[in-house]
């Protein structure tokens, strides 16, 4: 980083512990401990993408591309009063960055208002951070649109990782899911992973395994409903390391982990079927799903379910 002028020493009065982060190809990337200057920085709002904001583009797309970008956050370039406060201390002195570093407040924001800019107007992709997505409903056509991408990139001059980016595929992962023209699932490797989750000991576990499986609560009917009593387990100021009795509850974690193996497909929505809410409830849950008619056939595009509360199971 010191050689590529992505990092430079420093004199600053700010520091920052060094911190280390794992990365997928088993290598480590270096940045700060930035803790305490986040807590002193004032949140950026700009939104950060999740797929719902563009499915109903991806619908007819038969092929995709997905683009990653080298160095994403190097792209932009940090403001000279403020390259001081990025300053990190090392075993070899101490070092700071004039462009963008991972672990600061607002960089995620801030690379996403770039990289929308940099997207504006071509309607065949989408940017979620450092991640491009490119469809198209023929491989000519899509072939015109990766060409009009990679102009745009060296309009602005990002470079490309290839080796871990897809080109011209039926069903490409994207933000944790399995996209292809039928639709979005959860991705197999995730799903394996919670259902040979082991049986939480402790109140931090079962609130880790809830979490997990509620990323892809979207697609599983009946969620409250099935996941209320590990929820009530967890009822109160129970501390993470608190221990959770799973004696009465290994139906419960069983059937949460057997309702995402079966999780629903949801097809891409088409601005011009009809919809349909199908609502139900009962004394402890509401639940509902968005579906679309095509061709007489009624196509699920969400499941929505929430636990009653105490107040709401009087009325």
């Amino acid at each position: 980083m010191y050689a590529n002028g992505t990092a430079r020493r420093s004199e600053s009065p700010w520091s920052s512990p060094l911190h280390l982060a794992k990365k997928k190809d088993d290598g480590w990337r270096p940045c700060g401990d930035y803790r305490a200057l986040n807590a002193r920085t004032i949140p950026d709002r700009y939104p950060i993408r999740q797929i719902n904001d563009f499915v109903y583009q991806l619908s007819g797309a038969k092929i995709f591309s997905k683009i990653d970008l080298i160095e994403a956050y190097n792209q932009i370039p940090v403001a000279n009063e403020d390259i001081p406060k990025t300053a990190i201390t090392t075993p070899f002195g101490l070092f700071e960055f004039p462009y963008m570093t991972f672990g600061l407040r607002n960089a995620a924001q801030t690379f996403q208002r770039f990289i929308d800019e940099v997207l504006q107007g071509l309607e065949f992709t989408y940017g979620y951070i450092d991640d491009i997505l490119v469809f198209s409903k023929t491989r000519e056509l899509h072939l015109q649109h990766l060409k009009t991408v990679f102009e745009r990139l060296n309009q602005y001059g990002i470079l490309i990782n290839t080796s871990k980016s897809v080109f011209g595929i039926n069903e490409v992962t994207f933000l944790g899911y399995s996209v292809s023209t039928e639709g979005i699932r959860p991705l197999k490797e995730k799903v394996e992973a919670i259902t040979n989750y082991p049986q939480p000991k402790t109140a931090k576990q079962l609130r880790r395994f809830l979490g997990m499986i509620n990323y892809y609560r979207k697609f599983i009917p009946d969620a409250a409903k099935i996941q209320a009593p590990l929820n009530d387990a967890l009822t109160g100021n129970i501390k993470g390391n608190a221990p959770i009795d799973m004696t009465n509850l290994v139906t419960a974690f069983n059937e949460c982990k057997r309702s995402l193996s079966q999780a629903t497909l949801l097809v891409h929505p088409e601005i011009n079927l009809d919809l349909a809410l199908f609502t139900d409830a009962s004394d402890d849950s509401i639940g509902a799903v968005l579906q679309q008619k095509r061709k007489g056939n009624w196509e699920p595009l969400g499941f929505f379910s929430r636990k009653l509360t105490t107040s709401q199971k009087k009325i």
